[in-house]
């Protein structure tokens, strides 16, 4: 079915089946159906009030992606200038983003409609009172998709299925993923209006605030009114029913000091609700052509505040993998591989940042609710170079010093150097390129700093002057600045995958 009207009963087999039509499923929808893949998306009507959540500025790159940054911007979010922080017993910090820059407050039902209106404007057939009953193999290796609607049963065959169910996980809760015991969640929300000005600096901040057993935070979602969740451990803190959760609710946030005061005075609006917000991950993300994509694969601690980030970012590798797939069989394993790869490196990534924030909250709060959150699993996706570490590493210093020292420069690539060729993301598709491997190369990279260092060792030895070489790589390569030029140069010695005579 290549239109966004129909009925799904009638379709000839489609490219992919989605699972879901939040973020993840709306956003993958919109991509393949641009692409002129088939798209079916079956979603289902609300099963719990929506959330607000609070977008970075940088989800404005994945926006222009994904076809949707007018039509996001259009609809009217409050732009965010920053976070207003008391973490850890540490005074109020007001932290602007960097360079100006503008992130999204947002009402997850609005934001969720405009996603699913641009994946309908693409071609997307989007269903949205369908259960999803089960997925079954036939004997022609297409997956039939079996569900409910307001006509009673249906299905749809489709050649890939993407499970972009969230928490539900319609494929992902029968054995694919796994729970993370030690830092199970409860979110308790409620919705908050203030015939006043809020009391603080900037009414556009995101405003998050560490206690001794949970944290706070407060996302508005226009001038009057703001959602002010807090964060417990149900194994810790007792969570009554819904007959008293306004009372404990109210209790804990007395338990604050800057959200109780932003509170006061102001009207709490309906009942509070609460929602599990634990964090899992999948063992697996993908098998025999079904895909786990965004929260159905993993669902990282909501301090890390990426989490729509993440399912736009792994809606959108899910898409080019599966249209790559499509595109040329041959290429499926790769372009999975990367997938999978990626998945569990963003996983990974947002935990620890988590756990960081969760030590240093521990140092000052002595509760089981912290120490519980510090610790994290050793990382078993994809290490990427990191560059603040490389700014601080002794290696990479003294190469950047012995290269400001020297009058000329006389390079070649060490016998460690290996040349690899690994999954790689141009445009819509994945493909095999050369990457850099070596024994202190924590995996094959190709970019560091948005330099290609495949580019750079084919360069060493060609020039004997640093100066020469950065305008030899400028002129078949993306224009770089030179100190990030220098950074990946200096990167690449300090590491033993040059040689400096």
């Amino acid at each position: 079915m290549t239109s966004g009207t129909g009925s799904a009963r009638e379709t000839d087999v489609v490219d992919v089946a989605i699972i879901g039509d939040g973020p993840a499923g709306a956003a993958a929808a919109r991509l393949l159906a641009s692409w002129s893949r088939t798209v079916v998306v079956l979603g289902r009507a609300p099963s719990r009030r929506p959330l607000a959540e609070s977008l970075p500025p940088s989800c404005t790159k994945l926006f222009d992606q994904l076809g949707i940054r007018a039509a996001v911007d259009a609809a009217g979010f409050i732009r965010s200038t920053g976070n207003t922080v008391q973490w850890a017993g540490g005074p109020t910090s007001v932290e602007p983003f960097d360079s100006g820059a503008l992130g999204y407050q947002v009402a997850r039902d609005a934001f969720d409609a405009v996603l699913i209106g641009a994946a309908r404007a693409a071609g997307a057939h989007v269903q949205l009172d369908a259960t999803v009953v089960g997925i079954a193999r036939e004997p022609d290796e297409l997956w039939r998709v079996t569900y409910r609607d307001e006509a009673g049963s249906a299905s749809v065959r489709a050649r890939w299925v993407f499970d972009c169910s969230g928490r539900s996980g319609v494929v992902a809760r029968h054995g694919w993923r796994r729970m993370e015991p030690a830092a199970r969640t409860i979110a308790v929300v409620g919705i908050w209006e203030q015939q006043a000005s809020w009391p603080v600096d900037d009414n556009t901040h995101t405003l998050v605030e560490s206690y001794d057993e949970g944290w706070a935070w407060s996302v508005p979602v226009s001038s009057a009114r703001r959602y002010v969740t807090v964060m417990l451990d149900p194994s810790i803190t007792s969570i009554p029913g819904r007959s008293s959760l306004a009372e404990a609710y109210r209790a804990e946030l007395a338990r604050t000091k800057m959200l109780s005061a932003l509170v006061e005075g102001a009207t709490l609006i309906d009942a509070p609700w609460g929602c599990d917000a634990s964090p899992y991950a999948a063992d697996r993300v993908h098998e025999d052509g079904v895909l786990l994509v965004g929260d159905a694969g993993s669902f990282v601690d909501p301090l890390s505040s990426f989490g729509i980030k993440k399912a736009l970012a792994s809606a959108w590798l899910a898409s080019v993998a599966t249209h790559t797939a499509l595109a040329d069989p041959s290429m499926s394993g790769p372009a999975l591989e990367l997938f999978a790869r990626r998945e569990r490196a963003m996983y990974d990534h947002l935990q620890r940042q988590s756990a960081t924030l969760s030590r240093d909250a521990a140092g000052v709060h002595a509760s089981d609710y912290w120490s519980n959150r510090g610790d994290v699993p050793a990382m078993q996706g994809e290490s990427d170079l990191d560059v603040a570490a490389l700014r601080a590493d002794p290696r990479i210093i003294d190469a950047f010093e012995e290269l400001k020292r020297r009058e000329a420069i006389k390079l070649r690539p060490s016998d460690a150097m290996l040349v690899v060729d690994r999954p790689i993301v141009r445009g819509n598709r994945i493909v095999l390129e050369p990457h850099l491997s070596g024994p202190r190369l924590p995996d094959p990279v190709r970019y560091c700093r948005s330099i290609d260092l495949v580019l750079v060792a084919r360069l060493a030895g060609r020039h004997d002057q640093v100066p020469d070489m950065f305008d030899a790589y400028n002129r078949v390569a993306a224009p770089a600045p030179l100190p990030d030029f220098l950074g990946a140069l200096s990167t690449l010695i300090g590491l033993g995958v040059l040689s400096l005579a």
